[in-house]
């Protein structure tokens, strides 16, 4: 683990524990598996996945002294208001609901808008020592801040040409207001409704076969479906029952693995009566999922037989794939999964073909070492100014710890649930790439990464500043980008061929049948001088 992993998993020590007193559990044992079933996953990974999944931006602040307190004591402190043209200060004492800061002597003002309508996000203020106040507006009111904040920085504007001295930057106050210009879109962008019933319906035949997967997939990638579809359609998605398959088949199939997760079941009970490593993680288990999602009523409250199958789930899968166990992590994959489809054996295939598209596998640690080495290689390609900045800052700039949260747990913990399901389902359609997940992670970078620059931010303040991103990104902005980036990269003239993987594993050039095959260029050296396998 680098050395900058090593700060951030004590600063996630802390975090743990912080959480495990507010929810009443303490923090997970990561060592209860038996070591010999478990070799093939890197303790680096199960420990990454035990820290870094419950970070919050605060506590990573409070733990690396970026915090910003309210500077109450200080005597030229006071907070801003305008009235009548110019900038007062208040200097009465702060109470303990009233944060108070002077505006003038911050490094910079950041106000990130979450929502179309430009009225929710957060306010972000750094101070020239790096240290942060992050101030979140879930409900509104963040539009008539800024406008406050745009007749301060007017005000400051024309004090500072008028002769009055100023250490703040040109760039003291920025607003972000997230957009993608037209000729950055995939063309298809906006074509297609989101898929519903009727629409659904056409693509069945007679038998109840899908007899054109690639074109429903194609409508789910750029505009997902109707919520109440997703009982029916995700199973596809998830590979679970073959797009041809008929009505009848898929009973079939249904039927067939009921019983085998039935043996699945009895199979796991005879395995904790006789293993003595057993106990441990099913102790594991249970502390996460008394944690996962208990504001979605589906889970809430207390011995609710929901929560009961979550853990099955959990356990049988475990037993399973004993090579793999039990991470942080995957309660929070699967229960969506069974807030939606409900049916316990359902939800545990759907949950196996989920977990074949995450890093949650036997080969977890060379899965995010190629996800990792791909991400690179995108953001050098589609966003050579952050890649730059990255590099120059040297150390652990590159290793990217600011996208393994939104990697390991397909941006969940980054937005909304319903916005994060159309990511899942976008990505799930596998529409010219396995990677699309990727792009998505290009795409933040692409929108929020020039900030980084412009405000020379450390790679330490880097984790700050994306962790603090989360819950306050429009989802509906960063997927038209991800997807205008996949666009422009598959037509390009030639691809690296280090980025060959992404495209030739898709397995979806059904689309562009009537395009020329790609072209690569070589970019690295392969093994002993030998020729460029796609050049």
């Amino acid at each position: 683990m680098s050395a900058f992993s090593d700060i951030f998993k004590k600063a996630q020590d802390a975090i743990s524990n912080l959480r495990d007193k507010d929810e009443g559990s303490s923090s997970c044992d990561e060592s209860v598996a038996d070591p010999k079933e478990l070799a093939s996953i890197p303790e680096k990974l199960r420990n990454e996945c035990a820290t870094i999944l419950s970070a919050t931006p605060e506590q990573f602040a409070l733990e690396h002294d970026m915090i910003l307190k309210d500077q109450k004591d200080q005597q030229d402190d006071g907070a801003v208001a305008i009235a009548r043209g110019r900038a007062m200060f208040n200097s009465r004492a702060s109470s303990a609901s009233l944060f108070s800061v002077n505006l003038g002597k911050m490094r910079t003002m950041r106000l990130f808008f979450s929502n179309p309508e430009n009225t929710s996000g957060q306010l972000v203020i750094a101070t020239h020592d790096s240290h942060y106040k992050i101030l979140h507006f879930h409900h509104g009111g963040l539009d008539k801040l800024a406008q406050l904040f745009e007749q301060w920085s007017a005000i400051k504007a024309r004090s500072v040409k008028e002769g009055s001295p100023s250490p703040a930057p040109d760039r003291h106050l920025l607003i972000c207001q997230p957009a993608v210009k037209k000729n950055e879109l995939d063309p298809e962008d906006g074509l297609f409704e989101r898929v519903h019933w009727d629409y659904w319906k056409t693509f069945k035949n007679a038998e109840g076969a899908i007899h054109d997967s690639q074109t429903i997939r194609k409508a789910l990638y750029f505009a997902s479906m109707e919520p109440n579809l997703r009982k029916e359609i995700w199973p596809f998605l998830l590979r679970v029952y073959p797009w041809e398959s008929t009505v009848e088949q898929r009973e079939t199939i249904r039927n067939d693995l009921f019983l085998e997760y039935q043996n699945i079941k009895m199979k796991r009970l005879k395995k904790a009566a006789s293993s003595k490593h057993w106990d441990g993680l099913e102790n594991t288990v249970v502390k996460d999922v008394v944690r996962t999602d208990r504001k979605n009523p589906f889970f809430a409250g207390e011995e609710n037989p929901n929560v009961d199958m979550m853990r099955d789930i959990l356990l049988n899968y475990a037993a399973m794939y004993p090579d793999v166990g039990y991470i942080q992590g995957m309660s929070d994959l699967l229960a969506p999964l069974l807030s939606t489809l409900k049916d316990e054996s359902e939800v545990y295939w759907c949950f196996v073909g989920l977990m074949q598209q995450t890093l949650f596998s036997k080969s977890s640690e060379s899965l995010m070492e190629q996800n990792l080495e791909y991400l690179r290689e995108l953001i050098k390609l589609l966003v050579p100014e952050v890649f730059s900045y990255l590099w120059q800052l040297g150390g652990d700039s590159l290793q990217f710890m600011f996208v393994h949260r939104w990697i390991l747990l397909f941006f969940k913990r980054e937005f909304a649930e319903s916005d994060a399901l159309h990511i899942w389902e976008a990505c799930w359609a596998r529409y010219r790439t396995q990677y699309f997940h990727l792009f998505v992670c290009v795409a933040i970078v692409s929108i929020y990464g020039p900030d980084i620059i412009s405000q020379k931010l450390p790679h330490d303040e880097i984790l700050l500043y994306f962790s603090s991103l989360a819950n306050h990104m429009d989802a509906r902005v960063v997927l038209k980008k991800a997807r205008g980036l996949l666009h422009h990269f598959v037509n390009r003239e030639k691809i690296p061929c280090s980025l060959a993987g992404v495209v030739e594993s898709s397995g979806m050039s059904q689309w562009d049948s009537h395009k020329k095959l790609q072209a690569y260029e070589c970019v690295k050296k392969h093994g002993d001088d030998e020729p460029c396998p796609y050049a």
